[in-house]
């Protein structure tokens, strides 16, 4: 094994060589998505568990996602999926980490801000983790402010309030006082 080879093994360290020559480690990063892919499906299976090496992958996957866009087009819709179908089973922390990375990939622009807030208010904020309400609602203040920063976007907001008018109809206490 060339020191090259263990060098691109570690995934921080990967990270650093995909922002600064995405292209020259492709395969690099196709071989890392593969292995991915294989342990989130086993989340699937096995949802309740902690994987501190899953974990470690869908961040390191969504900090370079940006990087190879052809390649991670149906990652978002990947975790949308399992929160959607496990939002309530997930283990906490790694629910918590898949709701960081869908944060990224908003924060990079690779995500709607509108089917982000479904999932959020619709799915997440019934689950009984403090944190995770959290870190929901700062992304979700932070980001409405980040869109009517250089001028006011009356259509996403306009959407926004609709979307919350609906809310406030649903019978989720939490969500209902995110919403107001």
């Amino acid at each position: 094994m060339s020191a090259n080879d263990r060098l691109t093994r570690s995934l921080p360290h990967l990270q650093n060589l995909i922002k600064r020559d995405s292209d020259a480690y492709r395969e690099d990063f196709k071989l890392q998505y593969l292995h991915f892919e294989s342990q989130f499906m086993e989340l699937t299976a096995k949802p309740d568990t902690w994987n501190k090496s899953l974990a470690e992958n869908i961040s390191f996957v969504s900090q370079v996602a940006h990087c190879y866009p052809d390649e991670c087009k149906g990652l978002s819709q990947m975790f949308i999926d399992v929160l959607r179908l496990y939002s309530t089973l997930l283990n906490n922390d790694v629910r918590l980490v898949i709701v960081r990375a869908l944060i990224l990939m908003r924060n990079r622009g690779l995500i709607d801000c509108i089917q982000l807030c479904e999932l959020f208010f619709l799915r997440l904020l019934q689950c009984q983790d403090r944190l995770l309400r959290v870190t929901i609602q700062t992304h979700i203040i932070n980001d409405i402010k980040k869109q009517n920063e250089k001028h006011k976007n009356n259509k996403l907001n306009s959407t926004l309030q609709n979307f919350m008018c609906t809310i406030i109809k649903e019978s989720n206490a939490i969500a209902v006082k995110m919403a107001l």
